[in-house]
């Protein structure tokens, strides 16, 4: 009988120990929880106060551009009448009908545009003209347009004014039929 009751105290005893390894893993997992919880919110810390300072260098950045605008504002010199131009593709006749506005900073430079209209007209019409009518459907033949015709303009600007001050060339209407 004896050798039953050390039996039971060793059995016993088993059962005494799990509940003080449970306390261990308990413990344990309150640790890691609190270690990942603290990690996480280091890292959202770091993250948040770091968005902070870039967004500080972009309002410094954007606020180097804003003193670098120009200060006259825009101008728009407005070829009047539309263009009309045609096409011949394959045995068909196709028409183009362009509004064109031109965006310049300097009052001397819109009043020589308005000057040298004659001469801007021939050019905007000859270089329109020479352009695939197929190409002119796409955004970028437009782009494309638009930017031959800035870069063309800017030279006769320089040419005849002294100042090739052409920001922009706009298309306010663009019909192809």
């Amino acid at each position: 009988m004896a050798a039953e009751q050390d039996l039971k105290l060793e059995g016993g005893a088993a059962p005494e120990e799990p509940p003080k390894s449970g306390k261990k893993k308990l413990i344990l997992i309150i640790v890691l929880v609190l270690i990942i919880l603290g990690a996480g919110g280091g890292a959202a810390a770091f993250f948040l106060l770091g968005g902070e300072d870039e967004a500080a260098a972009e309002g410094e950045l954007a606020t180097e551009v804003v003193e670098e605008a120009p200060a006259e504002p825009a101008q728009y010199v407005i070829l009047k009448p539309e263009f009309v131009i045609s096409f011949q593709v394959g045995t068909r006749q196709r028409f183009l009908q362009v509004s064109i506005e031109i965006m310049t900073r300097h009052q001397s430079v819109a009043d020589a545009l308005a000057l040298h209209e004659p001469m801007i007209r021939n050019e905007v019409i000859r270089i329109i003209s020479a352009q695939p009518f197929e190409e002119l459907r796409t955004a970028l033949g437009r782009l494309a347009l638009q930017q031959t015709l800035k870069t063309e303009l800017a030279q006769i600007m320089s040419r005849e004014a002294g100042s090739d001050d052409v920001e922009a060339v706009l298309f306010t209407n663009f019909v192809m039929q």
